[in-house]
């Protein structure tokens, strides 16, 4: 019945008109809450406008005016990929520039060995080693003096070894269209670009007739920019640059995307191939680029869009507070214009709330793909991965303990032996301890043979109680230094790792993806590999159990901090076998050791251990809250409190806004096994809503065994959007679920079984591939 439902039910809902009424009340609550004066918002598939809409003012001084469909905004950074990118591709296309090349070969200013690694592929993937923005002294001039002043600057990292978001790439590019096509870029555009397409509203000088349809910035100099560029190295550059300049209207952007989706031509009108057009928008071989050629795929200034639209597709944001974005193999496409940055520069702050909530309406509402083979949701079953589930404990007290021994507890044994000879880089916190409470430095600092070269510290620092960055120290007791890896850098470079010969990994998880002590392992592991230092991991029980297997999978390119790798929330993985599944599928070519648990099962709970209970992190405090987590966490991106700031962290939710009796009594008529919720009041010291009162529930967990804590984060998510709709601003749940069909499925209100369906239709491919890495029954 699951799978006639999934394949009947998502074709009859496509023959439904798209309902975007979530993309006018995103609009509506910008505009009145004066994060932004107005917007313009341009769905479209193919070659019909599904949606083209305006809220609010265009101006709003000296004299407030309306906004309209046809206003012309200043696109600032989305000049980038419709404009510059498209005179390069075309210049690439005929052969006047080849992608491969140093810039060198066509702007002599950057000849010589010192910049030849600085090609025109590395400018339009942002991975050039160039300075993010350019001091405005090097471009005052402008060109061609400019480019010598660019040349002179020093490369802020090796080309090719990095990504850094670069103005000054893309006002290279520009320079580079003018000397090998001999025009300037607004003139190239204009013969390549806007004429043929009829862009009537396309350009970087709106002329006199054109600017009482501008939306206007804000002041610079006393003056109100309107009609004249936002961007200031633009200005200094007479308005015409390869990164910002363009203005050009919602129906003029989706010509150009049309065009794009057509494989480069419109209306019998041809401005590159088809293959050119793909080229493009290749993603990188990997999978792992953060960019396409002049357009973004996965980067960090994704984020607010991408989750939204299929894997794959690409756009662009500008600073004004514009936005692009397009899925070719659906032919989708969505435009958002705004001026957030009039009168006075405000609205940065919330404009990615904008962009995230209109994506989201518009990513539910154009995409319902249909799964392969779902599996049966995790909370149907004894056990999500079919094994029988292990006894409960007696309510009230705490099962026998097991005695159970660390990866460090077994070294110890062995007097270090296996480190003999080493100068240790040491990656741990305050939960490396043995199971006699000493910590790993010290015996590592005092072991024989064995030097302690260096300290590194994950997220909350080496005490584990830091609430925000943590900053690079010196352990008093050993006198070694501490590198943060939760501060200007997250990863080991390899002035920290000079004199390193090992490095061993002893930190505590929870069992649950987006946990960052994961993803600080990753980067660990990917760093030593560049440096050629062997990796030992010293494994500790999975303290939630490595039996269940429960929650979506993270889509891969989906990749963040709080999203290390393809793995479901609660993959079921102790974290040295969680260390072989990503060295392994990730292909990192390190050399990795894991020193195993002895007399750890699947099923056992860590309070059934024998093992010293220590905090892993401020907020969880106990077994049960990180058993929580692992459902509670996908909330806590939202408006919501999570129980931060009190005593109970994810033992409770709630917000302002909240009923909590309604509440607790539509969550226990949901029949959840494991889980009861209570009404409940409390006042937040901390965190979200700190010294505001909440109403939410408190959740209590009647059977560890039954519960499934991501079916709850999942229930609690789909009846709070039932009953809060207009108040909860449910769209940053995807920060943390990073998976687009489950978050489709609930963006749509679909029941709960089918969230969970889809939720869990990957898990078997999953199971089959951990099974290889798996080091203990």
């Amino acid at each position: 019945m699951a799978l006639i439902l999934l394949a009947v039910l998502p074709a009859a809902a496509r023959a439904q008109p798209p309902d975007f009424s979530d993309v006018v009340a995103a609009a509506q609550d910008a505009v009145s809450a004066g994060e932004i004066p107005g917007v313009v918002v341009l769905v479209g598939r193919g070659e019909r406008i599904l949606l083209h809409a305006a809220w609010g003012a265009r101006r709003l001084v000296p004299k407030p005016l309306p906004m309209t469909t046809d206003t012309i905004f200043d696109v600032a950074s989305l000049t980038k990929p419709v404009g510059t990118t498209l005179a390069v591709m075309a210049l690439v296309e005929r052969g006047a520039v080849r992608l491969d090349a140093p810039l060198g070969r066509y702007l002599k200013e950057f000849g010589g060995p010192a910049l030849e690694a600085v090609t025109i592929r590395r400018l339009l993937t942002h991975s050039a080693g160039l300075a993010a923005y350019p001091p405005s002294g090097a471009v005052t001039g402008g060109f061609p003096d400019a480019a010598g002043a660019l040349a002179k600057l020093p490369l802020d990292y090796t080309p090719g070894n990095g990504f850094q978001y670069s103005d000054t790439g893309f006002i290279l590019l520009g320079e580079l269209v003018r000397r090998v096509s001999g025009q300037p870029l607004d003139r190239y555009l204009e013969h390549l670009l806007v004429r043929p397409l009829g862009l009537a509203d396309t350009t970087f000088h709106p002329a006199a007739a054109q600017r009482a349809r501008v939306a206007p910035t804000q002041f610079a100099n006393g003056r109100l920019l309107h009609g004249e560029v936002h961007d200031p190295r633009a200005r200094l550059l007479g308005g015409v640059a390869g990164h910002a300049g363009l203005f050009s209207t919602a129906a003029d952007l989706a010509r150009i995307v049309r065009m794009l989706l057509a494989g480069g031509t419109l209306d019998g009108h041809r401005v590159l191939r088809p293959a050119t057009v793909r080229l493009m928008w290749e993603p990188a071989p990997d999978g792992r680029g953060t960019r396409t050629l002049g357009w973004d795929l996965a980067s960090p200034f994704s984020r607010p869009m991408a989750p939204f639209f299929p894997a794959g597709s690409v756009g662009h944001t500008g600073f004004t507070g514009t936005a692009l974005w397009v899925d070719p193999p659906s032919r989708s496409y969505l435009v958002l214009l705004t001026n957030r940055v009039h009168p006075s520069g405000g609205g940065a702050g919330r404009i990615r709330e904008l962009r995230t909530r209109v994506a989201a309406a518009v990513g539910a509402q154009l995409f319902r793909p249909e799964p392969g083979a779902p599996a049966a949701p995790a909370a149907a079953g004894p056990a999500a991965d079919g094994a029988a589930p292990a006894p409960a404990a007696p309510a009230g007290a705490s099962p026998p303990a097991a005695s159970v021994q660390t990866g460090l507890d077994r070294l110890v044994e062995q007097n270090f032996r296996p480190l003999a000879g080493h100068a240790i880089g040491l990656v741990t916190n305050q939960t490396g301890i043995d199971a006699r409470g000493r910590r790993a430095i010290d015996l590592l600092a005092a072991a024989p043979g064995v030097r302690l070269r260096a300290i590194f510290s994950p997220e909350h620092g080496l005490a584990g109680l830091a609430e925000t960055d943590v900053p690079h120290g010196r352990d008093p007791a050993t006198g070694v230094p501490i590198w943060s890896l939760y501060g200007p850098t997250r990863r080991p470079t390899r002035d920290m790792l000079r004199g390193v010969s090992l490095l061993v990994f002893d930190v505590q998880d929870v069992g649950v993806r987006y946990y960052t002590y994961l993803t600080t392992l990753v980067y660990v592991m990917e760093e030593a590999a560049k440096a050629g230092i062997p990796v030992v991991v010293l494994d500790r029980p999975n303290p939630i159990t490595g039996r269940v297997v429960e929650g979506p999978l993270m889509d891969p390119d989906l990749e963040s901090f709080t999203g290390p790798h393809a793995i479901p929330v609660r993959p079921g993985l102790t974290i040295g076998e969680f260390a072989h599944l990503a060295a392994g599928e990730r292909k990192i070519p390190v050399s990795l050791t894991v020193v195993p648990l002895s007399g750890w099962t699947r099923g056992t709970w860590y309070d059934a251990t024998g093992l010293p209970w220590v905090n892993p992190s401020p907020n969880i405090r106990s077994l049960t809250q990180a058993l929580l987590y692992a459902g509670i966490g996908l909330l806590e991106a939202t408006n919501l409190s999570v129980g931060r700031g009190t005593d109970t962290p994810f033992e409770v939710v709630g917000a302002p806004w909240i009923e909590p009796g309604a509440l607790a009594d539509a969550l226990n008529r949901t029949g959840l096994r494991g889980v009861s919720f209570e009404p409940v009041w409390f006042t937040p010291t901390a965190d979200r809503y700190a010294r505001v009162q909440c109403g939410g529930v408190k959740l209590t967990v009647t059977d560890r065994e039954a519960i499934r804590p991501v079916t709850v984060g999942l229930a609690l998510a789909a009846e709070l959007r039932a009953r809060y709709r207009d108040q909860w601003r449910y769209e940053s749940v995807q920060d943390l679920l990073v998976n687009r069909s489950t978050m489709w499925a609930f963006l749509r209100g679909e029941v709960l079984d089918r969230l969970l369906t889809w939720a869990e239709t990957d898990r078997s491919s999953f199971l089959k591939r951990r099974a290889s890495y798996l080091m203990y029954r």
